[in-house]
């Protein structure tokens, strides 16, 4: 209901440029590459994908404030010794983030670098290993839980035409809050392609 009111509001003030208006919506999207901090010794380097679907409230074209909605997948190793038995993992672990930023950007022409910087809450999913004594049994599981996210990046969009927008951006992310032990590769850093157009 909120965004629908806003757009209409938006959208009232008549210009042919959504741009020029006092206030605009921007929608829109990316993908990309996400490389972990933490790579695994001795193994090749691990790489992970990240798709974004973002709404931005801009204010006079300079300031604004972003909603990211976006999943990081990225590959997961781990290697526990249980005694006489060795259990190694050979997965894909997972974050559902949902993040608010607030930024900056100024336009030069049709380029318009951006600077942002914000914070939400992540939903991981990740492979675990557990060992039972009693059976002598590994029990292989999904560790889930929601922390804190904290992420700051950059980039700049070009501006094709009044209806369409083409961007790139990188962004630094992490989860804090995550156990020391953990070894889940979802902070890290994420280049990204996207789309969007002014509404």
């Amino acid at each position: 209901m909120f965004v629908g009111t806003l757009v209409s509001t938006v959208r009232a003030q008549s210009n042919d440029d959504p741009t020029a208006r006092k206030l605009y919506l921007d929608f829109g999207g990316s993908v990309g590459i996400f490389i972990p901090y933490d790579q695994v010794k001795n193994t090749n380097t691990l790489l992970g994908s990240n798709a974004m679907t973002a709404l931005q409230l801009n204010y006079h074209q300079n300031y604004f404030i972003k909603f990211q909605f976006g999943q990081t997948t990225v590959d997961f190793q781990s290697q526990n010794d249980f005694g006489t038995i060795n259990s190694l993992i050979n997965a894909k672990a997972n974050s559902t983030n949902l993040g608010l930023n607030i930024g900056y950007q100024h336009s030069f022409g049709r380029w318009q670098p951006f600077v942002l910087a914000g914070a939400g809450a992540s939903f991981i999913d990740v492979p675990s290993t557990s060992f039972v004594n009693a059976s002598i049994t590994v029990n292989y599981t999904t560790f889930s839980g929601t922390y804190l996210y904290i992420n700051a990046g950059g980039g700049i969009n070009f501006k094709v035409s009044k209806s369409f927008i083409f961007y790139l951006e990188g962004q630094a992310s992490t989860i804090p809050q995550l156990p020391n032990k953990s070894s889940t590769h979802l902070s890290g850093i994420s280049t990204m392609i996207g789309i969007k157009a002014p509404l």
